[in-house]
Protein backbone atom coordinates (compact mmCIF):
# COMPACT_ATOMS: atom_id res chain seq x y z
CA UNK A 1 0.00 0.00 0.00
CA UNK A 2 1.41 3.25 -1.22
CA UNK A 3 1.36 6.07 1.14
CA UNK A 4 1.45 9.09 -1.90
CA UNK A 5 -0.90 12.12 -1.73
CA UNK A 6 -3.37 12.63 -5.43
CA UNK A 7 -0.80 15.06 -7.33
CA UNK A 8 -3.46 17.72 -7.33
CA UNK A 9 -3.08 17.79 -3.39
CA UNK A 10 0.69 18.26 -3.70
CA UNK A 11 0.64 21.07 -6.53
CA UNK A 12 -1.24 22.63 -4.12
CA UNK A 13 0.71 22.21 -1.37
CA UNK A 14 3.19 23.66 -3.75
CA UNK A 15 1.78 26.86 -4.84
CA UNK A 16 0.82 27.77 -1.11
CA UNK A 17 4.47 27.67 0.05
CA UNK A 18 5.83 29.61 -2.73
CA UNK A 19 3.05 32.84 -2.19
CA UNK A 20 4.31 31.71 1.58
CA UNK A 21 8.02 32.85 0.87
CA UNK A 22 7.52 35.55 -1.70
CA UNK A 23 5.55 37.22 0.86
CA UNK A 24 8.55 36.20 3.78
CA UNK A 25 11.00 38.06 1.40
CA UNK A 26 8.84 40.52 0.21
CA UNK A 27 8.50 41.59 3.99
CA UNK A 28 12.42 41.11 4.33
CA UNK A 29 13.36 43.93 2.21
CA UNK A 30 14.33 47.42 4.11
CA UNK A 31 14.22 45.78 7.41
CA UNK A 32 17.72 47.02 8.26
CA UNK A 33 19.28 49.98 8.51
CA UNK A 34 21.61 50.16 5.14
CA UNK A 35 23.61 53.20 6.76
CA UNK A 36 25.24 50.88 9.23
CA UNK A 37 28.46 49.12 8.80
CA UNK A 38 27.84 45.52 9.24
CA UNK A 39 31.36 44.91 9.72
CA UNK A 40 32.40 46.94 12.67
CA UNK A 41 31.50 45.96 16.38
CA UNK A 42 28.39 47.68 18.20
CA UNK A 43 27.64 48.68 21.50
CA UNK A 44 24.18 47.93 21.18
CA UNK A 45 22.84 46.19 24.18
CA UNK A 46 21.23 41.96 23.56
CA UNK A 47 18.21 42.51 22.43
CA UNK A 48 17.74 46.31 21.66
CA UNK A 49 16.77 47.12 18.92
CA UNK A 50 19.95 48.71 17.88
CA UNK A 51 21.56 45.42 18.26
CA UNK A 52 19.13 43.87 16.34
CA UNK A 53 18.94 46.62 13.23
CA UNK A 54 23.34 45.17 13.23
CA UNK A 55 22.21 41.73 12.70
CA UNK A 56 19.95 42.05 10.02
CA UNK A 57 22.26 44.81 8.52
CA UNK A 58 25.00 41.85 8.95
CA UNK A 59 22.83 38.94 8.41
CA UNK A 60 22.22 40.93 4.44
CA UNK A 61 25.44 41.33 4.04
CA UNK A 62 26.30 37.65 4.21
CA UNK A 63 28.93 38.25 7.02
CA UNK A 64 28.85 36.27 10.72
CA UNK A 65 26.08 37.69 13.22
CA UNK A 66 28.27 38.56 16.06
CA UNK A 67 31.46 40.36 16.17
CA UNK A 68 34.37 39.16 18.90
CA UNK A 69 34.49 43.05 19.94
CA UNK A 70 30.60 43.51 20.27
CA UNK A 71 28.63 44.72 23.33
CA UNK A 72 27.95 41.72 25.84
CA UNK A 73 26.79 43.18 29.15
CA UNK A 74 23.21 42.27 29.84
CA UNK A 75 22.91 44.72 33.15
CA UNK A 76 20.92 48.16 32.54
CA UNK A 77 22.69 50.90 31.62
CA UNK A 78 24.54 53.35 34.26
CA UNK A 79 21.22 55.90 33.38
CA UNK A 80 19.01 53.42 34.45
CA UNK A 81 20.54 52.68 37.47
CA UNK A 82 20.88 56.76 38.47
CA UNK A 83 16.89 56.93 37.84
CA UNK A 84 16.40 53.45 40.07
CA UNK A 85 18.54 54.88 42.87
CA UNK A 86 16.64 58.27 42.82
CA UNK A 87 13.10 56.46 43.17
CA UNK A 88 14.52 54.62 45.72
CA UNK A 89 15.59 58.07 47.50
CA UNK A 90 12.33 59.78 47.03
CA UNK A 91 10.39 56.80 48.36
CA UNK A 92 12.84 56.86 51.45
CA UNK A 93 11.64 60.54 52.28
CA UNK A 94 7.98 59.95 51.64
CA UNK A 95 8.53 57.29 54.24
CA UNK A 96 9.89 59.64 56.56
CA UNK A 97 6.95 62.56 55.78
CA UNK A 98 4.62 59.81 56.72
Amino acid sequence: MAFTPPMDELEDLYDGQAAYIMSFEDSLEGDYDSSLNPTTPTEAKPGSEDKVQMLAARYAAGLPLWHDSDCYDHGPDSQDLDDEEDELDLLEELEKVE
